[in-house]
């Protein structure tokens, strides 16, 4: 069994998988970048490296009715952003990938890993490394 930081993002859950989660803060002022692409809300010193911040509920398609408050500091492949969410939820266990159901068509335009009912709850698993690759030129 997988561990993953469970979040919120516009009234969504979905699953980080820990190993690609460096922390979480508040997600304070962030300095706008102009003509950034929509998700990108700008950029941010976090512990002195500057990093792209991504908003990811606008990422995977889901229309947030309130701003972001927290920052979920996120690495794959030596990169690093800072993911937009509304709050963390827990950290654990998820069913067995193999039990992971594939995304439907369109959902988090192929960002998810899959998807499983946690809690009574269905909760999207975040492909980081596929996200980061979506993000192409975003990155610093």
């Amino acid at each position: 069994m997988g561990t993953y930081v469970r979040v919120k993002a516009a009234g969504e859950a979905y699953a980080v998988p820990v190993d690609h989660v460096l922390e979480v803060a508040e997600l304070g002022q962030v300095r706008a970048v102009p003509g950034a692409r929509p998700e990108l809300l700008g950029i941010k010193s976090v512990r002195g490296q500057i990093l792209p911040v991504v908003d990811l509920a606008r990422l995977l398609g889901v229309h947030r009715a309130a701003p972001p408050v927290r920052l979920l500091v996120a690495e794959a492949r030596g990169f690093r952003v800072g993911f937009a969410i509304d709050e963390v939820t827990g950290i654990g266990g998820l069913e067995e990938p193999d039990e992971l159901t594939e995304p439907a068509p369109g959902a988090g335009s192929g960002l998810l890993a899959g998807a499983t009912l946690s809690d009574g709850e269905l909760v999207g698993v975040v492909d980081v490394p596929r996200v980061f690759e979506s993000l192409d030129g975003t990155r610093r």
